[in-house]
């Protein structure tokens, strides 16, 4: 058996263990499942909806979005996958998805079939239980979206989605001043927040112009984050962070 820093099914491994703690003989079962390694480039479908889906996975680098499309092709982006988040993990339970998953950037993903891990699942009631956990925190982030979009006005809406993606992918220490990319385009946040690309790039304008953060590119800096949690309405409740 390769030894966990060499099999990539460790990022899993790792995922579950933020959960629960997960015995050595779990851990060697997972380990073991055979695995396929992707490189895919932006734009690339890992699920359709509506499609037989059998495989679940671990993202490894890049950004990935789950996202539902309307009859005219307007998309809504639910959900952003960062480094070390399980992918695909409905379909332990149901095969035909209801959305699709796409990447934003070039990714690589790690991927299994669900049924094996489905299999180790039952046979160890604590990576149930840490699958759970992270389905349950899934659908707490997607609440928080649906507050999000539904009751707060562009400034707060996009401060509190900087806000989310700066705690997801760094943690909560020493933000203030601390700079982050965010890779993802006007078009895309839009997607992910209801409104169009010429409203994110003025708000985006404002929040710059209010002293809350400060721009180079793609890179964003928090200057004021005690005050942009304020305006948002921002806490790390519903992450339910892994202790």
């Amino acid at each position: 058996m390769p030894r966990p820093d060499e099999n990539p099914l460790a990022r899993m491994v790792e995922k579950l263990g933020e959960r629960a703690r997960i015995p050595d003989k779990a851990i060697e079962a997972i380990l073991q499942m055979p695995y396929v390694e992707k490189q895919l480039h932006p734009g690339s479908f890992l699920v359709r909806e509506g499609a037989f889906a059998d495989k679940c996975g671990v993202l490894v680098s890049g950004l990935i979005v789950y996202q539902k499309t309307n009859r005219d092709g307007d998309r809504q982006i639910l959900s952003i996958k960062i480094p070390g988040d399980m992918l695909g993990l409905q379909s332990l339970y149901l095969d035909m998805p209801d959305y699709d998953i796409q990447t934003l950037t070039r990714c690589k993903v790690v991927i299994v079939p669900s049924d094996l891990l489905k299999a180790i699942s039952e046979e160890f009631v604590v990576v149930r239980h840490a699958i759970s956990k992270i389905m349950l925190t899934e659908a707490s982030i997607l609440r928080e979206l649906i507050l999000n979009i539904g009751r707060r006005d562009a400034r707060a809406r996009l401060a509190h989605f900087l806000c989310e993606f700066a705690v997801r992918i760094g943690g909560t220490d020493k933000i203030n001043n601390r700079s982050f990319e965010l890779p993802l385009t006007q078009e895309q946040l839009g997607d992910a927040l209801g409104l169009t690309a010429v409203h994110i790039n003025r708000t985006l304008q404002l929040l710059t112009r209010d002293s809350l953060i400060a721009r180079d590119g793609k890179n964003i800096r928090f200057v004021d984050w005690d005050r942009l949690q304020d305006i948002s309405d921002f806490s790390t409740r519903y992450l339910h962070l892994a202790k």
